[in-house]
């Protein structure tokens, strides 16, 4: 018959089997998934599988080793012993009748811990590589003048107040318009938060330059927020620059690798933005030198080019001037000759019409003579006419109707015709 234990008994079974059957110490890995310090350090230590527990364990540090264990841990990695920390640790396994089966953690091996860190870094930069991500937030044209930055960071962090204190109290006077997008930057609700700021932020992207994600210095664990999937993504795909400055100087997180750009301290953005609008400045100072120092020596080329325009002009005027006077010399001595020219055409003109005169008919009959028709023809001979032909005489005043009674002959006829020749000589006719 099987015997009958009570409870007590079972675990006193128990703890002697586990004490007899175990070594003294193991290694151990497992995330803690819960710190509570009284005095001791009581633990709830879990092993996951893809973000599902496995295994899940209690675990204690006791007073006497804490102390020492927490001091050398923080000065290693920077961090408290807290939730989320993945820690490699001696343990002692124990059961108690009454209070179970626990682990007694002796030691914790630090290294281990900063080394997970690194690996879970690099996982996750290979996956926003394989994306395409990476790069993404880097490839954003960054402001000329960035002057509207929104602030992802607590209130309470130092590093907020010194980029608040460094960027209003430049010594350029340069005004910066600043909104604080609230967010816890260390422990379980960091990663949540930040991510939550950043949707804030791009919803606010059409009034803003850039996003800065600032906290003040830490250690490394205290950054490991940063060195999350989730952030890296969102940043990644925001639509504006993002400079990180969560203020530290050994490692790069994640945050750091896909934001634009990176700066090692809050102080260190603040001179950064300081800087891009200094440059900005100068440039446009440089700019307006050299326009006003373009203006000022293309003013005096053109005043040059306009003076020796001014002495071609001048001197072409005055050839021209001189050309031309002496053509219109030529042409007034041209006019004069021909003035002249005509004056004499004018002489011949009035000479042979004074010739043309004399030989009018109407001045010849005024001397006497007269003009015979036979049958509307002028009558040159006498053998033209006959015997009671009818003629008409044009004198110089009226005309005379007769007919022929009788003749004369030839020979008087010439002697007529040598009269008639006298006559004509003595009215001295030219030509």
């Amino acid at each position: 018959m099987t015997k009958v234990l009570s409870l007590f008994e079972l675990n006193q079974l128990i703890r002697t089997v586990l004490e007899n059957s175990l070594p003294d110490t193991f290694l151990v890995t497992a995330e803690i998934a819960s710190c509570d310090v009284k005095n001791h350090c009581y633990l709830t230590l879990v092993d996951k599988e893809e973000d599902a527990i496995r295994a899940e364990i209690k675990a204690v540090i006791w007073a006497g080793r804490y102390k020492e264990i927490a001091e050398i841990f923080e000065r290693e990695t920077g961090a408290r012993l807290s939730k989320g920390i993945k820690i490699l640790f001696q343990a002692t396994v124990s059961f108690h009748e009454r209070y179970g089966l626990k682990l007694t953690i002796n030691n914790i091996d630090p290294s281990y811990t900063i080394g997970e860190l690194a690996v879970k870094r690099r996982e996750i930069l290979e996956r926003l590589v394989k994306e395409g991500l990476i790069e993404k937030n880097k490839g954003l044209e960054f402001p000329l003048v960035p002057q509207r930055i929104g602030i992802i960071s607590s209130s309470t962090a130092a590093g907020y107040e010194d980029l608040m204190t460094h960027l209003t109290a430049n010594v350029y006077g340069y005004r910066f318009v600043t909104k604080l997008y609230e967010a816890v930057m260390q422990g379980d609700r960091a990663e949540a938060s930040i991510v939550n700021a950043l949707g804030q932020c791009a919803a606010d992207a059409p009034r803003l330059d850039v996003i800065v994600i600032v906290r003040g210095g830490g250690g490394q664990l205290d950054l490991q927020c940063f060195d999350s999937y989730e952030i890296g993504k969102a940043i990644a795909l925001f639509p504006l620059p993002v400079i990180s400055g969560i203020g530290h100087q050994r490692d790069v997180t994640v945050t750091d690798e896909v934001s634009h750009s990176r700066a090692k301290t809050p102080t260190a953005v603040a001179d950064m933005l300081i800087s891009r609008v200094r440059d900005f400045e100068d440039r446009v100072d440089s700019l307006a030198h050299a326009l006003t120092e373009g203006a000022r020596t293309l003013t005096r080329d053109m005043k040059d080019g306009l003076s020796v325009l001014s002495r071609r002009v001048q001197v072409a005027a005055g050839n021209k001037l001189l050309n031309n006077f002496h053509l219109l010399n030529a042409c007034s001595k041209g006019l004069r000759y021909a003035f002249k020219f005509m004056q004499n055409e004018h002489q011949k003109l009035r000479g042979r019409e004074s010739n043309i005169s004399h030989l009018d008919p109407l001045n010849v009959l005024k001397r006497g003579y007269s003009i015979t028709y036979r049958s509307g023809k002028a009558v040159k001979s006498a053998a033209e006419v006959k015997i009671h032909d009818s003629l008409r005489t044009i004198l110089h005043k009226g005309e005379l109707l007769s007919r022929v009674e009788a003749g004369q002959s030839e020979k008087s006829v010439r002697g007529n015709r040598d009269k008639i020749r006298e006559g004509m000589a003595n009215l001295k006719l030219y030509e």
